[in-house]
């Protein structure tokens, strides 16, 4: 495994001028803001790291990282955790000229308008259905992206959304993934199965040219399709849910080139998870109350895990133990 999990920065950095919509993540944080604050944690798009690293180059976005490797029973790397602290990246701005500063207002300025059209256009789709939305390029991102070449379903001018469907039962979900991974019912402390989702890759049944012809023809500024959904598994969440709040539970099938993750969180230490080695993290928000989450690669498989709770409520220790429980699963 490439040792930088953002091995493909530079050709990431080239490739799109706005950081893209992480839609699979952006709507497991649309779940979790129901009824929870989320520590932000970014997997591959690292979001404004990304867009100031257009700015002041990849190289200078990676200075001075910490980063956790996690070791399988072989002590082969499989894992990597990277952190970058919200004061590291204000560092960062500070760096920026006013030319540059007033570049980035304006990446993230556009990335937020799309980024709300994505979230409207996902509430509005049935769940299990799917949409290919494509923006058409401006002068300069058509000049940046003609003498590139795109793997398929990986365009940067298209963002794919899905609205998944809730279960309210593992015994609903476990048709689905149970030959994959099993979850328990109840967690340890008293936390009943409240309900999960499941999330498949990104659908490549869309046509590009044909998508672009349609918003020249109309003169719009995007164009939305429903397409195929994709049947092919990349995570499942499950909520459980008692009095003192809610724990959340992630399983992702990792892949082969990218197998890390970058977070915001102030602490991260390694701990144990059974046999397994396992990253615990801690980010505290400008109010006192703090969220924590604990991560790991189940020894002898591809997936990873990980578990969140505020501390209020679970401690370091219990999210441990719901850790231990969550891996000793059949």
């Amino acid at each position: 495994m490439d040792k930088n999990p953002f091995n493909r920065m530079q050709d990431m950095l080239r490739a799109k001028p706005v950081p893209k919509v992480d839609v699979k993540h952006k709507v497991m944080a649309a779940i979790r803001a129901k009824e929870n604050k989320e520590e932000k944690v970014v997997k591959k798009k690292i979001g404004l790291l990304v867009t100031v690293g257009m700015l002041v180059g990849a190289s200078s976005v990676w200075a001075g990282v910490e980063m956790i490797q996690l070791k399988n029973e072989k002590g082969e790397v499989i894992y990597e955790v990277s952190q970058h602290t919200d004061q590291q990246q204000q560092k960062m701005l500070e760096r920026l000229s006013p030319e540059e500063r007033a570049k980035l207002d304006a990446l993230k300025k556009e990335s937020q308008q799309r980024s709300k059209i994505v979230t409207d256009i996902m509430n509005g789709l049935k769940p299990g259905t799917t949409a290919a939305i494509y923006w058409v390029p401006t002068k300069e991102e058509e000049e940046r992206y003609k003498d590139m070449k795109f793997v398929k379903g990986k365009h940067p001018n298209v963002d794919v959304v899905t609205k998944p469907v809730e279960y309210k039962g593992w015994k609903e979900m476990e048709p689905l993934v149970g030959e994959m991974f099993t979850l328990p019912a109840e967690l340890e402390g008293g936390y009943p199965f409240d309900y999960g989702v499941i999330n498949y890759e990104d659908s490549d049944k869309y046509d590009v040219e044909a998508m672009k012809a349609e918003a020249i023809k109309h003169n719009k500024k995007y164009i939305v399709k429903e397409i195929p959904a994709s049947n092919k598994f990349d995570s499942a969440s499950v909520y459980y849910k008692s009095q003192k709040g809610n724990v959340g539970v992630e399983v992702r099938l990792l892949e082969d080139d990218s197998n890390g993750m970058g977070t915001n969180a102030q602490n991260i230490e390694k701990v144990m998870v059974g046999k397994n080695e396992a990253v615990l993290a801690k980010h505290t928000f400008k109010d006192g109350s703090a969220s924590q989450w604990i991560s790991w690669v189940k020894n002898g498989t591809k997936l990873q895990y990980m578990v969140d709770a505020s501390e209020e409520v679970a401690s370091k220790d219990e999210l441990i133990k719901i850790a231990e429980q969550i891996n000793e699963t059949k």
